[in-house]
């Protein structure tokens, strides 16, 4: 692909504008901070925003349901406020302690990121839900 000066390229979910061009570079622009990227580099930013408008978003409540479904073929996603309710109890088992870190198996870093994945959920319920749950 050709890029010309002041075409706008978005690195990172940020958008840069091409400034200038110098010795088989392109010079970047944002907050007024210039970067030098080249061809190759230009291209690698190509791939990797064709790969994030391909690559399908699956929410946090997909992901469980799609585990679920290995144990249990009818599992279905939480329409009821009974249903909802369900799915708030396995949240809140899963947010103790011992199941969070794996009986202390568990490195900080994934600690986190069950942390939020839990977090993630637990919004997206109250949004079906349409009010806020306290644990």
């Amino acid at each position: 692909m050709s890029y010309q000066i002041g075409q706008m390229v978005l690195l990172n979910g940020k958008e840069y504008k091409i400034v200038e061009t110098k010795a088989r570079s392109y010079i970047l622009e944002r907050e007024g901070k210039r970067y030098k990227a080249t061809a190759a580099k230009m291209t690698k930013i190509q791939d990797q925003n064709a790969a994030k408008e391909s690559a399908p978003v699956v929410s946090s409540l997909e992901r469980r349901l799609a585990y679920a479904r290995i144990f249990n073929k009818d599992a279905k996603m939480p329409e009821t406020e009974a249903e909802i309710v369900v799915w708030f109890e396995y949240l809140r088992c899963e947010l103790s302690p011992e199941n969070l870190s794996c009986d202390g198996e568990a490195s900080a870093s994934q600690v986190r990121n069950r942390m939020s994945d839990i977090k993630a959920c637990w919004k997206e319920l109250e949004a079906k839900l349409g009010r806020k749950v306290i644990v």
